[in-house]
């Protein structure tokens, strides 16, 4: 029986070439995605709202409606904190009257989407500075999604370290 040996550069350059062949995402099991062409509609969501948080009047119902569906509901930590468009809106625009900064921190440690789509699992940082003090939230979940749209974020949410100061910048 003949013993082949292989190097490590020769293995990985095989490797390399069957998953570059097969068409298929190299790395499945990875929970971070490449940066897709469009972002999904919680990565979009978030995006917006980082900007919308900057803005005066930057929270509406109808700024919420191209990230959500009419009937949308927020639930954190088993409660529900927001349901609809105006809910959201309300609730939004008084965690901004309150804060000198929320940052919603991009891109997310982990994410990947249910192999139906209706659902994007997510582990990200909240960074917020309140009265003058930083904190910081680790933040576990899901979003469902129907018709491209939020209906539903269901998060745990639990405090973290203080965030680096650039939260307060």
């Amino acid at each position: 029986m003949k013993h082949f040996t292989f190097n490590a550069s020769l293995c990985a350059a095989l490797l390399s070439a069957i998953l570059m062949s097969s068409g298929t995402d190299v790395l499945a099991a990875d929970t971070h995605r490449a940066a897709p062409a469009k972002p999904d509609p919680l990565v979009a969501m978030f995006v917006w709202w980082n900007a919308a948080y900057k803005q005066k009047d930057g929270f509406t119902a109808e700024a919420f409606s191209h990230y959500f569906t009419p009937d949308a509901i927020m639930r954190i930590n088993g409660k529900d904190r927001s349901v609809g468009l105006e809910d959201l809106a309300s609730h939004f625009r008084a965690i901004q009257a309150r804060t000198e900064s929320v940052v919603i921190e991009l891109p997310f440690l982990d994410e990947f989407a249910s192999p139906s789509g209706d659902r994007i699992f997510t582990h990200h940082f909240v960074s917020a500075r309140e009265n003058g003090k930083a904190s910081r939230e680790r933040v576990m979940g899901y979003a469902a999604i129907r018709n491209g749209k939020i209906s539903l974020i269901n998060f745990v949410s639990l405090p973290d370290e203080p965030a680096p100061d650039s939260a307060g910048k």
